[in-house]
């Protein structure tokens, strides 16, 4: 028969929250459609976290992202790992308006640690508006990679009578998911410290 003392019962309150967090990572990412192989074909896509496959040497695709409203910024990271950590891979990241236009363009070498590119455009033109996203290998291949496509509404003082103004920017992307992680992160490390205070604490008595 298993005895659990206060001790056992730490590594077990915590081992729960680890695993309730990783669940909670793995459940909010959605499989990637597979994308087209040219604008022509991409593959329309909503705002979410998508987990995608491989990518073959110089193989590219494509999705679309449309209805997007005026004043709308559409934030993109994809994070790209390289199947052959001796070759590494050279990812891309790309966008482009509804007439295939490019309007930002991403890409970087890579090794053993994974690449994270992004990009960030406002939308002002007139209408719903059309946006290609491009994402892919230039060199060897990539063993799988996730797509973060999100849509955030400017400030209102950044938006006035059909125009964007130009101001100092609206907060990064990138910045505003890391602090948001480190703030659950601060959390469950204040409940992990807080439970094992109190399982000593009930052990002495």
């Amino acid at each position: 028969m298993i005895k659990f003392n206060a001790k056992n019962l730490g590594i077990v309150f915590l081992l729960g929250i680890f695993l309730i967090g990783a669940t909670g990572i793995v459940s909010a990412q959605q499989a990637l459609p597979k994308g087209g192989n040219s604008l022509e074909t991409a593959v329309k896509i909503e705002p979410g976290n998508y987990r995608g496959s491989s990518l073959d040497s110089k193989e590219m695709e494509y999705f679309y992202l449309a209805d997007v409203e005026f004043g709308q910024e559409i934030d993109i990271k994809a994070t790209f790992v390289a199947a052959n950590i001796d070759n590494g891979a050279w990812a891309i990241l790309a966008l482009y308006d509804k007439d295939g236009t490019l309007l930002a363009g991403e890409d970087g070498g890579f090794y053993d640690e994974p690449l994270s590119l992004t990009i960030s455009q406002t939308y002002g033109g007139r209408g719903l508006g059309k946006y290609y996203i491009q994402t892919g290998s230039d060199l060897f291949k990539i063993a799988s990679y996730s797509l973060e496509v999100s849509l955030t509404e400017l400030p209102a003082e950044q938006v006035e009578n059909g125009a964007i103004i130009d101001t100092e920017g609206p907060v990064d992307g990138a910045a505003a998911e890391g602090l948001n992680w480190a703030l659950i992160l601060g959390i469950i490390v204040i409940i992990a410290i807080i439970a094992y205070l109190f399982l000593k604490k009930k052990k002495k008595e």
